[in-house]
């Protein structure tokens, strides 16, 4: 609220702009920003639902039956999370919470792999669920099928790029 009123004061008052002048441009802006805040409420609150329903601790659990290494499970968990709630900050940290017995043991240096294998997932897939996806579609003025091929399937290229010299760096230490 006190942005609001200060960049109303900045933009509008000391420039001497109409009271309807400055409307329609923070109206114009409202669409945009709209977007972005509900897309970011409701991917926390799928979060908060993934944790409190145990749906995230049954992919852990499940993962862990089938025998999959820590660190692929941590990618893989946090790229699940983000793939469906859309959220990378709360993909790292669920995946974190999930994680965080089975890094009791490891030597910091593994634990920060394991942290950057859980980041690089949540870097990923990045779709219409994620409110950095519409930031860029939004102000690169792509449509949804460009954003789809474009940043999507950068995002993940990032993640799995990113997640395979992790992997390396494991194997090496």
């Amino acid at each position: 609220m006190i942005a609001l009123v200060l960049a109303f004061w900045l933009l509008a008052l000391r420039r001497g702009w109409s009271l309807q002048h400055t409307s329609d441009i923070m109206g114009s802006a409202l669409p945009t920003a709209a977007v972005v805040i509900l897309v970011t409420g409701a991917g926390g609150v799928f979060g908060k639902v993934l944790v409190e329903s145990g749906v995230g601790k049954a992919l852990a659990n499940m993962l862990q039956m089938i025998d999959l290494p820590l660190l692929p499970a941590a990618f893989i968990i946090s790229l699940a999370l983000r793939a469906s709630q859309g959220s990378a900050t709360v993909a790292i940290l669920t995946t974190g919470g999930l994680l965080s017995e089975a890094v009791m043991g490891l030597n910091p240096i593994q634990c920060v792999l394991v942290t950057l294998a859980a980041c690089f997932g949540g870097l990923g897939a990045s779709h219409i669920n994620d409110s950095g996806f519409w930031i860029v579609t939004k102000y690169l003025g792509l449509s949804v099928a460009d954003g789809l091929k474009t940043w999507t399937v950068l995002t993940t290229i990032l993640g799995f790029t990113g997640f395979l010299i992790t992997w390396c760096v494991w194997l090496v230490i």
